[in-house]
């Protein structure tokens, strides 16, 4: 005959599995990266149309066709919303570090073009710039959580072709990015033109002129 303790670790739902299992919380249901990629997508399109003061978190809600309640779940704030929008509608992957720092500074062009330019994104630096003034911080969070990783690649970039003695190593990582992504701003927003191959190789050859590492340096 069985004993109490034997029958009673036999009965589904009763012993130590069953105290184990009680003790464990409920998890909810799995995170839908359907609807994570439905808000921020629905995000940016709303951020490049009406800009950052006129976003509202109904109305992207309503575009992705999901609750209020789903978006606040993921980004308590607009500002959380927003940062994460950008950083996921403008990718940025660095250009591979076994090529020639030539052919690195190219895509990197392009890189800049398809990121600010044809993404749209420039319409949204300019709303962010407008609400600064409104809400303090929003410039700040927006430098340290999206461009300051980029220029972190774009820094390890050019250090590679430092240390292959293609560059020179006395260039400033910091103004050579500054001098294409002030390019490719004056180029497409202050002068209202678009950058075709000719402009893209003429930037790329002045720039590179300015950081190629001369022979036997």
């Amino acid at each position: 005959m069985a004993s109490r303790s034997e029958s009673t670790s036999a009965v589904p739902g009763r012993g130590a599995d069953a105290r184990a299992a009680a003790s464990t919380p409920a998890r909810g249901r799995p995170r839908d990266p359907g609807a994570d990629r439905a808000i921020l997508a629905a995000t940016f399109a709303q951020l490049v149309e009406v800009g950052y003061g006129a976003l509202s978190m109904e109305a992207v809600a309503a575009a992705a066709g999901v609750a209020k309640t789903t978006v606040y779940r993921r980004w308590p704030s607009k500002r959380d919303l927003v940062v994460a929008a950008l950083a996921t509608e403008t990718p940025f992957a660095p250009p591979p570090r076994d090529i020639h720092s030539r052919t690195a500074l190219r895509l990197f062009v392009r890189q800049a073009i398809a990121m600010l330019i044809e993404s749209g994104a420039i319409r949204i630096l300019g709303s962010l710039l407008v609400e600064e003034q409104r809400e303090p911080g929003l410039l700040e969070a927006f430098r340290q959580r999206i461009l300051g990783p980029r220029r972190g690649l774009v820094e390890a970039m050019l250090r590679a072709g430092i240390e292959r003695g293609e560059i020179r190593p006395d260039i400033e990582p910091l103004v050579v990015t500054e001098m294409i992504a002030g390019a490719v701003f004056g180029h497409h927003a202050i002068l209202g033109m678009t950058a075709d191959e000719a402009w893209i190789e003429s930037l790329v050859d002045h720039v590179w002129a300015a950081i190629e590492a001369s022979e036997g340096s």
